[in-house]
């Protein structure tokens, strides 16, 4: 995938899909499939457009959502999806204030050669947010600029129209399993690497930390199946998230444990696919009991990671 700027961009005429993102659910992946479809039958670019930081945090400082993908998370996720191009566009007070037939003219008259719009039923945009689909469909008609309006997607199980509103509620109450109906993909975090005190690893149970992106969502303390990514390929793993009780710790951090054996010596870039919760993060009064414990969430994570690879 190739990120636009000055000096790189699509020659042909494009198909834009434009929107947060975040997440990229499964409503999300409908606009890119329409897109994509598009592009295939008029043999079109297809670019999404998206923001950066996330409108809210500008428009309410203080108030803003806690992210599903920060902006690297969900550029992972957009590549992954098939999509060729994406534009970035940096939401600034300055970008907040462009009226809506003004922000069609800029970024999809004179930036690219768009020749269609994707865009979700409840998208919108410009100074007040007033632009909705329905601006862009009648601006479209003057441009002959083909545009597309994608309804909500509903889940069959948990009879929910997806949004990334929903998909954070079900985080926050620790329904991991919710959450990844929603997003059709685990809900995952990314980030670097950090050096612990090595008592994992002096209790035979050596754990990788990772510190969380401070704008992401995290789900409640506790205990965790998931997959371990790095550069070594997917491992099965059990995390905790939280504070370590037992051992008077106080700053959040993920630590995990990869249920294969060997001498896993991991550094640099991890990510985590959170699958399933399995108890609450609770401090024991010794480490030993500690250790019990691990034992049984090491077996319960491997049953639940049965069959996923």
């Amino acid at each position: 995938m190739r990120r636009i700027s000055n000096h790189e961009r699509p020659r042909r005429s494009c198909v834009t899909t434009i929107g947060n993102f975040d997440g990229v659910h499964l409503g999300h992946q409908k606009l890119l499939a329409k897109s994509q479809e598009i592009a295939a039958r008029l043999d079109l670019d297809m670019v999404v457009m998206t923001f950066d930081p996330h409108p809210l945090t500008v428009l309410r400082p203080g108030n803003e959502p806690y992210l599903l993908t920060p902006l690297n998370l969900k550029l992972d996720y957009l590549s992954q999806f098939g999509v060729p191009w994406v534009e970035v566009v940096p939401f600034t007070m300055d970008t907040a204030a462009i009226p809506p037939l003004a922000f069609l003219e800029i970024y999809l008259a004179q930036r690219l050669p768009t020749a269609a719009v994707v865009v979700g039923y409840n998208f919108t945009f410009g100074a007040g947010g007033v632009g909705t689909p329905q601006t862009i469909q009648q601006w479209g008609r003057k441009r002959q600029v083909h545009v597309d309006v994608v309804e909500p997607v509903r889940t069959d199980t948990e009879d929910l129209v997806v949004s990334s509103s929903a998909i954070r509620e079900a985080i926050r109450v620790g329904r991991i399993d919710v959450a990844r109906g929603l997003l059709g993909h685990s809900f995952t975090v990314q980030g670097e690497m950090v050096t612990g005190d090595g008592r994992g690893r002096r209790m035979g149970v050596p754990t990788a930390n990772l510190l969380a992106p401070p704008q992401q969502l995290m789900p409640p303390f506790g205990v965790y199946a998931g997959i371990l990514v790095t550069s070594e390929g997917r491992h099965h793993a059990v995390a905790n998230w939280g504070i370590r009780p037992t051992f008077g710790g106080s700053d959040p951090v993920l630590e995990i444990h990869v249920l294969e054996t060997g001498d896993w010596n991991l550094t640099g870039w991890l990510q985590f696919e959170f699958i399933q919760h399995l108890r609450p993060e609770r401090k024991f009064d010794t480490s030993a009991q500690l250790y019990e414990q691990i034992g049984r969430d090491r077996d319960q994570a491997a049953k639940e990671l049965r069959g996923l690879s």
